[in-house]
């Protein structure tokens, strides 16, 4: 298998890294700068839960598979709320755990500050999120490494994250007055992203070795010192190590466990570490695994955990990929159980997981066995892109990552299903194919949002108009589509409400004819729309909102955390951190009553829709306003809704009101 990995030792990986580090690492250390970046939680809302009748409903943190836990900057069990903060207005830094309680008959809905803790985290980290195990009455605080904190920017700088680390602090909460520190844990590699089930806590970390006085550039002065310190290289001087409470640190993971991915376009010295951490365990208690190689993408449910890796080389333009026509990816299954952490083989799919971190974790999902990916065809960014022809197989890949010529399709979106098959994850059904070859999507437009609930895929594509695609996937062999809906926008998430009904979130556009932002539309408000699938084969938009004017901007179109999701009786209550460009351009030259207008900036507020699921309707409440004058940054902004009360976050800020 061309793209699998290797299962290592300590002399088989000592020696890919010498040839990784070696004198041909220049053309990949010295490649240009990308936002094509893994970072943390690239993930949407699983349907909204309500805890019963007669008992307190709360919404939670959005996650993209229910049972999988995402770490967030604020945690709720329905009696407490817990926030990550910073110490003080004037840093990012985030170190401070606070508790309040929830107050059924506040009348002014506020909370009541209980205490907090400072964590001991060190210098160079930023804490970026929080896991509540209320089972074990404790939290998890992440931190990651701020020397590293452009990481949209230094994805392929990988010197750069040569000093990455990584710091984990388990709280104990079982004391209703003073949480206590437990331990916490530092790891020489920078965090990825994180996961919990249950009682464990999955990481995934990224490092590139250090070898002090090796110069990457390889100048010709110095190959022959850099040779020798290349030549002398062990994997304990490379892998990541671990220290617990600040004790001597001791390597996290050894060579036996490790894998090289020896079939890189460019072979890389970085290596991808997976931990699982057993959160029940009185000490501490660790698994891991590592292998060679990049890794751009995670997805995880709730037994597997899949990597993935574009298979040819890219460049960019500006700091945005140009990956080549016919690109593809590969992905490597680990089996979750625990702390056992399994390699089960990899496969490869056509085509690239897109342009947009925040949204590549939904370009995959499992489903009994199956795990179905959508990809995108398009070599560029450039807002409408006439994608190139591609081509497809109707037989599963076997030994080579190149896709079998059996028909030229164009398509923008490319459907591939994956399962095991000896070691191999090996290519059962895809769209479009010989016998379905009509394209996902129409010539010149991008793929946008995409989700697998169950049997079912979604997927939208965009240019002038917003077609949503309902696949059927419940024969892995044959998948199909079964309905097309199109509107004007688009959606940039979409999040399951009920088994019949959809939520986009996403932008409304305009057409005046010209070619607009680059897609023959003009982009204006922040949009929600309501998608009745209860006949999949003709969805509806039983519903939609317009907030604002172009400009408007919504914390959930970057950060899918971004929103609340409550369910009351029959009723879904959503609160919506937005920036809000309401007001009209100030100058005659700017303020044409064109669609291509810009419109003012007018005020952050936390606007709230409430959806009756019976009967497919969006009604608006009364937003609440911030309580902070200006412009500011909402990439951190949260919303609680617990019972009849909203509470806003606003990096440290609460402010709150009634429903």
């Amino acid at each position: 298998m061309a793209w699998g990995l290797k299962s290592a030792t300590a002399a088989s990986l000592s020696t890919y890294l010498r040839e990784a580090l070696g004198p041909q690492s220049v053309n990949y250390t010295n490649r240009a700068s990308t936002v094509d970046v893994l970072v943390g939680s690239s993930t949407t809302a699983a349907a909204p839960t309500s805890t019963g009748t007669g008992a307190a409903v709360f919404s939670a943190t959005t996650v993209q598979e229910i049972g999988v836990d995402e770490a967030d900057v604020i945690k709720s069990d329905g009696t407490s709320v817990f926030s990550l903060d910073a110490p003080s207005s004037n840093t990012i830094s985030r170190t401070v755990l606070r508790r309040q309680r929830l107050i059924a008959n506040a009348a002014d809905a506020a909370m009541l500050p209980v205490d907090s803790l400072s964590i001991p985290f060190s210098v160079d980290v930023r804490g970026s999120g929080l896991y509540l195990d209320a089972d074990r009455q404790q939290l998890v605080a992440v931190a990651e490494g701020s020397g590293v904190s452009g990481v949209y920017d230094t994805w392929f700088s990988p010197t750069t994250w040569s000093q990455g680390v990584t710091e984990v602090a388990l709280i104990n909460a079982s004391n209703t007055t003073q949480m206590q520190l437990r331990r916490i844990l530092r790891i020489s590699a920078q965090l990825i992203g994180s996961r919990r089930v249950g009682g464990t806590l999955y990481l995934v970390m990224r490092s590139y070795p250090q070898i002090p006085g090796l110069d990457p550039a390889w100048p010709v002065a110095k190959v022959s010192s850099n040779q020798a310190l290349v030549d002398s290289l062990t994997t304990t001087q490379v892998l990541p190590t671990l220290a617990v409470d600040g004790g001597t640190a001791m390597p996290l993971v050894d060579a036996a466990s490790c894998y090289t991915q020896d079939n890189n376009a460019i072979k890389s010295a970085d290596i991808v570490t997976l931990m699982a951490i057993d959160l029940t365990a009185a000490s501490h208690s660790h698994s891991a695994r590592c292998f060679t190689g990049g890794t751009e993408a995670f997805y995880m449910s709730e037994q597997s955990l899949y990597l993935a890796t574009t298979h040819t080389a890219y460049t960019y333009s500006g700091t945005t990929p140009v990956y080549a026509a016919q690109t593809s990816t590969d992905i490597h299954k680990f089996s979750l159980n625990g702390q056992t952490i399994s390699y089960r083989g990899s496969g490869n799919v056509l085509g690239h997981l897109g342009f947009d971190q925040n949204r590549k974790s939904f370009r995959m999902g499992e489903h009994l066995g199956a795990l179905r990916v959508i990809t995108q065809t398009a070599s560029t960014w450039r807002g409408w892109v006439m994608p190139v022809a591609t081509t497809v197989s109707t037989t599963p890949v076997s030994t080579t990552p190149s896709v079998t010529t059996t028909a030229s399709v164009e398509s923008p979106a490319h459907l591939s299903i994956l399962q095991e098959s000896g070691s191999n994850l090996a290519l059962v059904g895809e769209l479009p194919n010989a016998a379905r070859p009509a394209p996902l999507g129409k010539a010149g437009e991008q793929l946008y949002a995409s989700r697998f609930v169950g049997s079912r895929g979604y997927l939208v594509t965009y240019r002038l108009t917003d077609p949503l695609y309902v696949l059927d996937l419940s024969l892995p062999s044959d998948p199909k589509v079964v309905g097309e809906l199109q509107v004007d926008g688009y959606s940039d998430y979409l999040f399951p409400l009920t088994d019949t009904l959809l939520l986009g979130v996403g932008k409304d556009a305009s057409s005046d004819g010209s070619a607009g932002d680059g897609r023959f539309a003009w982009y204006q408000g922040v949009k929600l729309s309501v998608i009745d699938l209860t006949d999949p084969a003709n969805p509806k938009e039983a519903a939609r909102r317009i907030i604002g004017r172009r400009g408007t901007d919504a914390t959930v179109l970057h950060d899918h955390h971004g929103i609340a999701l409550q369910i009351v009786g029959n009723k879904v209550r959503i609160g919506l951190p937005v920036s809000l460009y309401d007001t009209a351009p100030s100058s005659s030259t700017s303020s044409t009553g064109a669609a291509s207008d810009y419109f003012q900036f007018t005020r952050t507020e936390l606007q709230k829709f409430e959806i009756d699921v019976s009967a497919k309707t969006i009604t608006t409440s009364i937003a609440l306003s911030s309580g902070q004058s200006g412009w500011r940054d909402i990439s951190a902004d949260r919303a609680l809704l617990w019972n009849n009360q909203v509470h806003y976050y606003q990096n440290g800020n609460w402010r709150s009101g009634g429903w």
